[in-house]
């Protein structure tokens, strides 16, 4: 929507994507249904076409909604650490987000095997936006000298990322897998002893 929009308006569209958000979790991109959806959501299927064009940009902007919501918390998490914990911190921030959105984490970490072709580069774009503001949480560490010279902070904290994430992902597919705590302490000992003064 191009033009300013009313506070019931506001809370229609939240509704719509709160709907959309629970669908493409449960069901995936390919599987869910507009006219389901609106059901859902409370509205008619036409009101979904008034704040969205099409369900290929329901699903990516209900994807943003989760990225931002869910990259917020954890750059909140990081606001005040120390290096020393940052790797232990951006992983505890990944599992406080999971344990109290596991539904939404879920949908974030495995939208883009799903997102459409020409959507994965805006993904991209926005992930890089949220991840900035861990990376400056680093680089502020590395300005006083509490970081090794040569850490190209914007590979690291992907790096920290993925691996965290990867462990939420294989411990739903795989309970059995890893020990949390075990993964953690292994990751941050890996990664302090490679970066901290």
């Amino acid at each position: 929507m191009f033009f300013k929009m009313t506070k019931n308006q506001i809370e229609r569209k939240l509704k719509i994507l709160k709907a959309a958000i629970a669908s493409f979790a449960n069901s995936g991109f390919h599987l869910s249904d507009i006219g389901a959806i609106a059901k859902t959501a409370g509205v008619g299927k036409g009101a979904i076409y008034r704040y969205f064009s099409n369900k290929e940009e329901l699903f990516f902007e209900s994807v943003k909604f989760c990225t931002d919501e869910m990259y917020d918390f954890i750059s909140a998490k990081l606001e005040n650490t120390d290096p020393d914990q940052f790797v232990e911190t951006l992983f505890d921030a990944h599992k406080d987000y999971y344990s109290e959105n596991k539904e939404t984490y879920l949908f974030v970490t495995k939208a883009l095997i799903e997102m459409p072709e020409r959507m994965v580069s805006l993904f991209h774009t926005i992930h890089a936006q949220k991840m900035q503001n861990i990376c400056r949480k680093l680089e502020e560490n590395a300005e006083k000298g509490k970081i090794r010279q040569g850490i190209d902070t914007k590979v690291l904290v992907k790096m920290i990322d993925v691996v965290s994430n990867l462990f939420f992902l294989t411990d739903e597919i795989s309970p059995e897998a890893d020990n949390y705590d075990a993964v953690k302490k292994t990751v941050t000992t890996v990664f302090n002893s490679g970066i901290l003064k």
